[in-house]
């Protein structure tokens, strides 16, 4: 595969991106997940909001939203940071980086806008290989809920 590109996301990538949701969630690999409706990703599109195209294919989305810190034990009260709402990449095009290249944008445009601190949730049912990848990213992890 050659190299694709990270640019921010636009209306026509929308219906792009709904499909990878379905795939997303017909893979199954995360507990609850739910492809939310085409409106409400437009409603996300932005500057937080980056898709991965190659060859005029979009193979991955990544978005997030700015909040401020209140109540979170590893952010500052009122502290602006990142929340990155949803990353994904098609199964057939993971561990080629592009995930990496995503998650690297989100933050960075971040960090422009003056935003350092950034967090993330996971309902992976894979949850050794998500803390790895994020781990690689430098994210440290703060809070662990089990089941059995």
């Amino acid at each position: 595969m050659g190299k694709g590109i990270v640019r921010q996301g636009k209306y026509e990538d929308l219906d792009s991106v709904v499909v990878l949701q379905q795939l997303w969630a017909k893979e199954n690999i995360t507990y609850g997940f739910v492809p939310i409706e085409r409106d409400e990703l437009e409603r996300k599109l932005g500057k937080y909001f980056w898709v991965y195209e190659f060859k005029n294919e979009i193979l991955g989305f990544a978005y997030g939203t700015i909040h401020k810190g209140k109540n979170i034990s590893v952010i500052d009260d009122d502290e602006p940071y990142i929340e990155i709402e949803d990353i994904y990449i098609a199964a057939k095009n993971r561990g080629k980086g592009i995930g990496n290249a995503l998650l690297d944008k989100l933050i960075e445009v971040a960090k422009e806008n003056g935003v350092e601190r950034s967090l993330l949730y996971s309902s992976s049912k894979d949850m050794d290989n998500i803390i790895k990848f994020y781990k690689k990213q430098y994210f440290k992890t703060w809070y662990v809920t089990m089941f059995r």
